[in-house]
């Protein structure tokens, strides 16, 4: 008694260009998470363990650290588990999957783009504490916050109806515009305001000449790390803006910038943290003028600050 068998031949060429696109793009991804796992655990440790006191700023920080990792974390499970599910899709009977690869998916579009969220919140934050008394500049903050979040979240839906309608849809120009512009003048803006604030320290230190001493350099190196770091920052969305618009979304090189930018976006913010704990390690005396009082100087004409004032411009800018 014999049963038929059907027998199964060599992969297509289509099918190993899909494994070979996968393989690359998750191997960038896992890349970029390993490095973010190693920050974020670091600045944790640094947060809770080198101050007695948890001030606004220190806890904001150390929520929005644990938050963008949680969302890494996520967003790498979800990517995984998108291309494990569409594995048996290769066979010859593939069983029917197309509700979990929905559900991953959707998933996965709110995942990734919360990070985004967050990584502007503590940009937009740094610029605020900057302008404590300055209520155009906080409108301002406010209005590109709000942008930030409608633009993510409209585009999200935007996704989730195309996917909904197309499972083989990966979105568009024309879908990714709504979530681009919003995140990168926001990043700009506040990158420029911190620029501003700055140089308006560095400038007031040079005309009453002011000893610069340890502590006031240091922060002079922080604020002008945030400027340098938020614009090439900015530089990382113009080359996903210019790939989107060259290759479009279906490209190989859109697939791996794409699964690279969450964690990217989860990573800048937190390397202010260890440039000011590496500060921190190469001071060898103490310094008379302390942290919050050089930072306070930075905001000169804003009348006087209150401690706690004080407290969230310290631990929102230097983070250590």
């Amino acid at each position: 008694m014999s049963s038929q068998t059907q027998q199964t031949g060599p992969l297509s060429d289509s099918v190993i260009s899909v494994i070979v696109d996968w393989t690359v793009k998750m191997s960038v991804v896992y890349l970029f998470y390993g490095a973010n796992i190693v920050i974020s655990f670091t600045v944790i440790y640094l947060l809770t363990t080198t101050s007695t006191r948890m001030t606004r700023g220190r806890l904001g920080l150390l929520f929005s650290t644990i938050f963008m990792l949680l969302m890494s974390t996520l967003s790498v499970f979800l990517d995984t588990a998108f291309i494990v599910v569409q594995i048996p899709l290769i066979a010859i009977n593939p069983p029917d999957v197309i509700s979990s690869i929905r559900n991953i998916k959707i998933v996965g579009i709110y995942a990734a783009r919360l990070n985004f969220l967050a990584c502007d919140g503590i940009v937009v934050w740094r610029a605020w504490v900057l302008y404590p008394d300055n209520l155009v500049a906080k409108i301002v903050l406010i209005a590109c916050i709000i942008g930030s979040l409608a633009g993510i979240f409209v585009s999200a839906g935007f996704g989730t109806d195309e996917f909904l309608r197309d499972i083989h849809n990966t979105g568009g120009p024309s879908e990714m515009s709504e979530q681009i512009p919003p995140l990168l003048i926001t990043n700009l803006i506040s990158t420029s305001m911190i620029a501003y604030r700055a140089w308006c320290h560095q400038r007031d230190v040079r005309k009453n000449f002011i000893s610069t001493n340890g502590s006031v350099m240091k922060i002079q190196k922080i604020m002008w790390f945030l400027v340098e770091s938020g614009f090439f920052y900015s530089i990382f969305w113009i080359g996903f803006t210019v790939v989107l618009v060259l290759n479009g979304t279906d490209s190989e090189s859109f697939q791996v910038y794409a699964g690279a930018m969450p964690m990217l976006s989860a990573m800048y913010p937190l390397l202010i943290v260890l440039v000011a704990a590496h500060e921190r390690s190469k001071e060898t005396t103490n310094n008379n003028t302390s942290l919050t009082q050089s930072i306070k100087f930075a905001s000169t004409h804003a009348g006087s600050e209150r401690e706690t004032q004080e407290d969230d411009v310290e631990m929102s800018i230097v983070q250590s």
